[in-house]
């Protein structure tokens, strides 16, 4: 059995004051360090044989603290992992942005494809293709150590909040929009099948919160908006960072498969 260890970073700075992280960045503080360590003591019994991180500076320091416990796992920095650009609103006061991009109609325009982003932000597809490029490397390295005899092991990712949903609601379903929030440091876990095409992934765990970070937003249930919305499938066959040849036999293996 494989399995996917998705984490949100520690609780920041900007967390704190409320304001929108996004593109921006800023470090850890007290108490997030703090929650990453419970975190980390969390997963300490966890076997991990994989670790992907975003490149910004709070999963970085967020990640290098849940690496602790297991120093011989070096983790691999996949610019999909980053999160989403909110343009001109980010650094700003998350009210601000919440009335901007609401997100009743924000998120179902992302998942979908077909937000144009906000001024001097990502549009929805560009930001769509780099998620899918990330995720499609995870499962990708998954499905090479299957078939290399290397056994099915666990996998570490650690990510932002906004790009931790995007993927879990159009891999698992957006149904999980209706269910707890992803607090700073909670832990998602799926299981999945390396060897099939989209890994078969099925939900075990949802947002544990091992440190009770809780929140820094209004959290709220707002599941009704995606009724009927159908997310655009991920495309798994161009996984970041792999040699071309790599990533034309995964595009292979998928259409051959479909």
């Amino acid at each position: 059995m494989a399995m996917i260890y998705f984490v949100r970073h520690g609780r920041t700075v900007l967390n704190e004051q409320r304001r929108t992280q996004g593109r921006s960045d800023s470090p850890l503080t007290p108490e997030g360090r703090v929650g990453a360590e419970i975190c980390r003591d969390y997963l300490a019994d966890v076997g991990f044989t994989r670790a992907y991180f975003s490149p910004q500076g709070r999963v970085q320091e967020t990640g290098g603290i849940l690496l602790q416990a297991h120093p011989g796992v070096a983790p691999v920095n996949l610019t999909g992992l980053r999160e989403y650009n909110y343009g001109v609103y980010d650094g700003g006061p998350d009210p601000v942005m919440h009335a901007a991009l609401p997100a009743e109609q924000h998120l179902p325009a992302v998942l979908t494809g077909v937000h144009p982003g906000a001024p001097g932000g990502i549009t929805a597809r560009d930001y769509l293709a780099d998620v899918d490029g990330a995720i499609a490397r995870v499962l990708a390295d998954m499905r090479a150590d299957a078939n290399n005899g290397h056994g099915e092991g666990n996998v570490l990712v650690v990510s932002h909040g906004m790009t931790l949903m995007t993927i879990l609601a159009r891999w698992v379903g957006p149904q999980i929009y209706g269910m707890a929030p992803m607090a700073n440091c909670a832990v998602t876990t799926v299981e999945v099948t390396p060897t099939a095409v989209d890994g078969a992934p099925r939900l075990l765990t949802w947002a544990a919160d091992p440190g009770h970070q809780g929140v820094t937003y209004p959290a709220r249930d707002f599941s009704d908006a995606f009724v009927g919305v159908v997310p655009v499938p991920i495309d798994w066959t161009h996984p970041e960072g792999l040699a071309a040849d790599v990533a034309d036999a995964v595009g292979s293996d998928v259409r051959g498969n479909a």
